[in-house]
């Protein structure tokens, strides 16, 4: 069974919820509105979607938001958080198409009768490079350029393998209320996949979850998404708009799809 069909689930939100702040979210938010200058009402797929946490967000701005994932916890933990009250609630008339489904062959046609497409599709948060075949990678941006409308923008937000690899330690850990958070970090050249174990620990609980993602280049990036037959517009850092150097975290890659 690979690592990505287990390592969604509860342990998966407990561990990253001290990383996941609001104030992160909003930043992510405003840099993904900035790059991608939706008009109003703009169709927007979320890929790999998670618990929603871009979204709701997005949906309370008035976009038509769908979001996929793999997961059926996560999916279940999305549509929990759209219908619970509060500021995190699903506004009234701007509800979000929830789907379970693989990234790799997305449930949408492009035709008219189907809405033609997206105007936007996004990927945060290094949801991409799962998959032990790099072809299969290439598949899932194939598919975005497929489901995408013509002007159609795609917004990709990965780990930049060159600042992690500099920075690399064996192990680290941080608190987390009466919890330990351990991570523990390998590399493999060949393949370029960062092994990430991560360890709750508390009292006498201890329980692990293991992530194993191929980090691409930026170079690599937009290779791929030449070859899904996109136009890359811009590389970034961040998401205030900032260059991509060895001190960025992320790298940001922002591709259209022509109209002709």
């Amino acid at each position: 069974m690979a690592w990505w069909e287990v390592y969604f689930d509860e342990l998966y939100v407990r561990m990253f919820e001290v990383i996941l702040t609001p104030e992160r979210t909003a930043e992510e938010l405003s840099g993904v509105l900035s790059f991608l200058d939706l008009a109003p009402g703009a169709r927007v797929l979320d890929l790999a979607c998670g618990q929603g946490r871009h979204s709701l967000p997005l949906a309370r701005a008035g976009y038509r938001v769908t979001g996929i994932d793999r997961s059926a916890y996560m999916i279940g933990r999305a549509q929990g958080a759209a219908a619970a009250p509060g500021e995190g609630a699903q506004p009234p008339g701007e509800p979000v198409d929830w789907v379970q489904g693989d990234m790799r062959c997305l449930p949408f046609g492009t035709r008219p009768s189907s809405g033609g497409g997206f105007d936007a599709c996004i990927n945060l948060f290094t949801s991409f490079g799962y998959f032990e075949d790099e072809a299969e990678d290439e598949r899932v941006v194939a598919e975005v350029a497929r489901v995408l409308k013509r002007g159609g923008r795609f917004l990709i937000d990965v780990s930049n393998r060159d600042y992690y690899l500099l920075r690399m330690w064996p192990a680290s850990w941080r608190h987390y209320g009466r919890a330990i958070i351990l991570e523990q970090t390998a590399f493999e050249p060949e393949t370029c996949r960062f092994y990430n174990t991560f360890t709750w620990v508390e009292d006498d609980r201890r329980e692990s979850l293991v992530h194993a993602v191929r980090y691409y280049t930026a170079p690599e990036l937009k290779g791929m998404i030449r070859r899904a037959g996109l136009a890359v517009t811009g590389v970034y850092g961040d998401f205030d708009g900032r260059p991509l150097t060895l001190d960025s975290k992320r790298i940001i890659v922002l591709a259209t799809k022509p109209d002709g």
